[in-house]
Formats: C-alpha cells, sequence, structure tokens
C-alpha cells in the first residue's frame, strides 16, 4: 500500500509519499514548496494571497502524490493555520483542490508526530523548529512524558525582529530562553536528556552549511551532530552578515536567508534552556510521524 501525506506548515507545503516495509517508512518522494504561509497572517488572519498561493500548493501536490499511485492521501496543518481566524475558510479551498480532508493538529499533538518521526523511541529528546512554532518533546522507550508547543518559530520571530546585528540576535537568543523557561517548565523539571534530534528546516540547513552542500538534500545531514558551540558559531556569524552576504552561503537556500539566524536563535536558546551539549540532526520529523502512525493502524 502507498500513502502520502501533505503538510501544511508555516514556512513551506510539504509532500511524503512512502509504503511500509517491515515496520518502517519506504519514502517515494519528498516535495517542498515554499509559501511562508505564517507571514500572510495579518492581525490575526490569512491574507487571500496567502491563502491561494499555498492552496495551489497543496494542490499542486496532492496531484503528484496521486501520479504516485497512492491509495490515500492525508493532510494537517500546523501553526499558521491553527492561529488565524480564517483558518477554515484555508481548509475549505484546500479540501477542494486537493479532493482530500485537511486536519488542523494541536501544538502538542504535532510535538508528539515530531518524536515519532525522528526518533527510535528510546529515551531521548526531540525539538522540531518551524515557522510559527517550536516544539519540545520528551520520551522514553516509545512512551511521551511530556511534549509542549510554543509560540516561537523562525518565521514568527523574524516579523517580530529581524536580526540585523550581533545585538539583535543576542536579543533573540535571550527572549526566546524565557519564553521557554515560562511554558516548557514541565519539561525542564524532568531529567537532563543526553540524546536530542533536531528536526525541521532550521536544523537541515544548518547542517547543510556546516557541510557545505552546495545542493541542498536533507538526507546528507540525516545524523550528524552538531555542539552547541557549533551552533553558537553560526548564530554569531550569521548575525553580522548582511542579507545578501548570507545567500552567498553554500547550503543555504536563498529564500531562508533573513529567517534563518532567528531560527539559530531559537536553537541556541533550547539548547542552553535543556543543556544540550550537541544534537542530532534528522530530515524526518511529523510528516514521517503522521504517516507512521496512518500505516500502523491500517496494518
Amino acid at each position: 500500500m502507498r500513502l502520502a501525506c501533505i503538510g501544511i506548515g508555516s514556512n513551506a507545503i510539504r509532500l511524503l509519499t512512502a509504503t511500509w516495509e517491515g515496520g518502517r517508512l519506504c519514502v517515494i518522494r519528498r516535495e517542498r514548496r515554499g509559501t511562508r504561509l505564517f507571514a500572510g497572517l495579518v492581525d490575526g488572519a490569512l491574507t487571500e494571497k496567502s491563502i491561494r498561493s499555498s492552496v495551489d500548493a497543496v494542490g499542486e501536490l496532492a496531484m503528484l502524490a496521486r501520479a504516485d499511485g497512492v491509495q490515500k492521501i492525508f493532510i494537517f496543518a500546523t501553526s499558521a493555520v491553527r492561529d488565524a481566524s480564517n483558518g477554515h475558510v484555508f481548509t475549505a479551498m484546500a479540501e477542494e483542490a486537493s479532493g482530500a480532508k485537511v486536519e488542523i493538529i494541536t501544538g502538542e499533538e504535532e510535538a508528539v508526530l515530531s518524536y515519532l518521526g525522528a526518533s527510535e523511541g528510546g529515551a531521548c529528546g526531540v525539538i522540531d523548529i518551524g515557522g510559527g512554532s517550536t516544539e519540545f518533546t520528551l520520551g522514553d522507550g516509545g512512551r511521551i512524558l511530556g511534549a509542549v508547543s510554543l509560540q516561537m518559530g523562525a518565521v514568527r520571530m523574524n516579523a517580530q525582529t529581524p536580526i540585523l546585528s550581533p545585538e539583535d540576535y543576542e536579543a533573540t537568543v535571550e527572549r526566546c530562553m524565557r519564553l521557554i523557561r515560562r511554558d516548557a517548565r514541565s519539561l525542564l523539571a524532568c531529567p537532563a536528556r543526553e540524546a536530542w534530534f533536531g528536526v525541521g528546516g532550521t536544523m537541515t540547513t544548518l547542517g547543510a552549511m556546516q557541510r557545505r552542500v552546495p545542493l541542498f538534500d536533507p538526507d546528507t545531514c540525516e545524523g550528524m551532530s552538531m555542539s552547541m558551540e557549533e551552533v553558537a558559531a553560526w548564530g554569531a556569524r550569521l548575525a553580522r552578515m548582511t542579507i545578501a552576504e548570507r545567500r552567498s552561503i553554500t547550503g543555504l537556500m536563498p529564500q531562508r536567508a533573513d529567517i534563518i539566524p532567528s531560527g539559530v536563535a531559537i536553537l541556541e536558546a533550547a539548547m542552553r534552556c535543556f543543556a544540550m551539549p550537541a544534537l542530532r540532526l534528522s530530515a524526518h520529523g511529523n510528516m514521517d510521524g503522521y504517516l507512521k502512525k496512518k500505516f500502523e493502524e491500517t496494518y
């Protein structure tokens, strides 16, 4: 059986089509369309332009999934649609364009899906930095100990205060640390985890820049470890650069040049608060977790 999942994120719309063999996902296709839906959230509602561009992307990806011969398409939406007062308008249009039902998942559900997608179920933590929110999950032996979603994604933080200097960067790190200490107290009170996985565009972009991968491929950085010192060094370096200078960095998608320092600032703040000496990068996040659950329910 082939299934497809379309994830409507705050920065990009993604497609994953896969089969299920031996209790594992076997990926057929991964596609991404950068629509930055969260940037279209104005005064609490999504603009008509932002809705249309993302709905078009959903329709296109649904066509690709059907071309792959999938038996069913699942679609879920995250932070931007959760926050929008007209999210129901968006989902109705996306359902019409795709011919599939759209599920708006909670932040906590998103966190758990990222854990299921990135980890092997051991004693570990998972951080998923998105465009509109960041999720933290702690698990042990497949049992979820805690999951929270914080309102501090890379697009959201950049919209509040663009990072154009080292002072901007340090201020963003400090603000993120305050948010984590306030809204993730229950997880911070748990025993420290030595193993952490990082998922999301910030993570794979950092890995690509660190390894100087010229043609961006998330799987190239799968399992790569990055230390606290390496993350902080990238944050300081990016903060000193203009947006035009950032676009010349090997491994950085030009369209991420404005938001990448905000994503790195969130990660540095998280590593400080949770005392992470390092974390492993993963290209397998909430979409993988969503499809895993659907296949397990089927089989």
